[in-house]
């Protein structure tokens, strides 16, 4: 294995390899090669020492580690607020959406340094929203004390399907006019680094995925999340990597037909999302009768223990794991991870006994299917990492070391 600089540190963030004996039976270099490679990583303020290893073969050994000095990573996610217009139009009047941007510095071991929240219209358009949110990092970052040359990379979250070739929204069905614009190029045209745009299912469950040190010296196994809120989505990670399909689609099972009446937002009937998202949950407890606002007095009417609202969870729940199980038949994944604001304990035994119902044996047997371990920052740390990998990727780091 030829392995550069960039390939050591790989090696020493992974954890497979940390003192230079290590890389050395890793890589098969000479000792020369290995000092020369590991000093310069060290010179270029990515690893240092960080004490003794222990014995190997009868030598102590030092121990590296990954501690950049060089950046830190600008985070955005652009998320859909909690105030929904369905719940009051279905009672007969007018509700304004009121959607949210969370805002986030974060340093390269994905350790939150500040955070700011701001109030956005995304149907107002890129051309209004990017700006504010642009603004909004400056204000975040002059707040703490920390000068823009510092970024070293910007990763952003939307809730739609972001095409994997242009980096652009494809055809967002809940964010309209958002399609096709140059989300990557505005940003990039503010903060001079690398920009990565990722639909948020995709960060929710990466973040997930290497919270857990998923796949760290074993081959990675299939991971899927599902993000239960206003709508639903599912992030896939096969082999470490997001799995996001030809064009961006992959996961996008708020539109597979379950049957029913309901009219989705693309404008066919019978979708997931519109039989089963917390839209479509808020709009039927309010022909019910019922006066459920929003998710959050959804939730907590769930934790109370409403029977109405139980009941309508349990079926959107069932209508889920349906749709999952065909999931789990065609991964068999190793983890299944039930995220967002109604990934309530009824929800996710509902979702269960839907994938145990529809699955065989043989694709349940080893499945662990658990609520998100991270909450709300899903988001932010999945896009942390995915621009700190980027930042330090063995290709990226072998093109700064020279």
């Amino acid at each position: 294995m030829a392995a550069g600089a960039g390939e050591i540190l790989q090696l020493i963030r992974s954890g497979r390899a940390t003192t230079r004996i290590q890389v050395l039976e890793a890589t098969g270099l000479s000792r020369v090669t290995v000092a020369q490679r590991m000093d310069a990583l060290v010179a270029a303020g990515i690893v240092r020492a960080a004490g003794d290893a222990g014995a190997t073969g009868g030598r102590r050994s030092e121990r590296f580690v990954f501690d950049p000095t060089d950046s830190l990573v600008l985070v955005a996610a652009l998320e859909l607020g909690q105030t929904l217009p369905d719940a009051a139009s279905s009672r007969g009047s007018q509700a304004h959406s009121s959607d949210t941007a969370v805002l986030a510095v974060v340093d390269p071991h994905g350790a939150l340094l500040a955070r700011a929240s701001l109030a956005v219209d995304v149907a107002a358009g890129p051309e209004a929203v990017l700006p504010q949110l642009l603004d909004g990092f400056d204000d975040l970052l002059a707040g703490a004390g920390i000068k823009p040359a510092g970024i070293g990379g910007v990763a952003l979250s939307v809730p739609g399907p972001v095409d994997p070739h242009d980096h652009r929204l494809s055809d967002p069905p809940v964010m309209p006019g958002w399609g096709a614009w140059p989300v990557v190029e505005a940003v990039r045209a503010r903060f001079d680094v690398p920009v990565h745009l990722e639909n948020d299912a995709d960060a929710m469950a990466y973040g997930e995925f290497t919270e857990l040190g998923a796949g760290r010296d074993r081959r990675p196994e299939p991971f899927v999340l599902v993000k239960v809120s206003r709508f639903l989505g599912a992030g896939l990670v096969v082999d470490g990597r997001t799995y996001r399909g030809t064009d961006g689609g992959a996961g996008d099972i708020g539109h597979v037909d379950v049957g029913g009446d309901a009219v989705c937002r693309c404008g066919r009937r019978g979708c997931l999302a519109a039989e089963a998202g917390g839209t479509a949950l808020l709009r039927r407890l309010g022909e019910a009768g019922s006066d459920v606002g929003s998710l959050a007095e959804l939730r907590a009417l769930a934790e109370r223990g409403d029977a109405l609202v139980t009941a309508e969870l349990e079926r959107a729940a069932g209508l889920i794991g349906r749709v999952l199980a065909v999931v789990v038949g065609v991964l068999n994944p190793a983890d299944l991870v039930v995220a967002g604001e109604l990934a309530v304990p009824a929800v996710i035994a509902g979702i269960r006994a839907g994938v145990y119902a529809g699955a065989q044996p043989r694709a349940t047997a080893r499945l662990r299917i658990r609520a998100a371990a991270l909450g709300p920052d899903a988001v932010l740390v999945g896009l942390a990492r995915v621009a700190i990998d980027d930042r330090f990727s063995a290709e990226a780091v072998d093109a700064r070391l020279g």
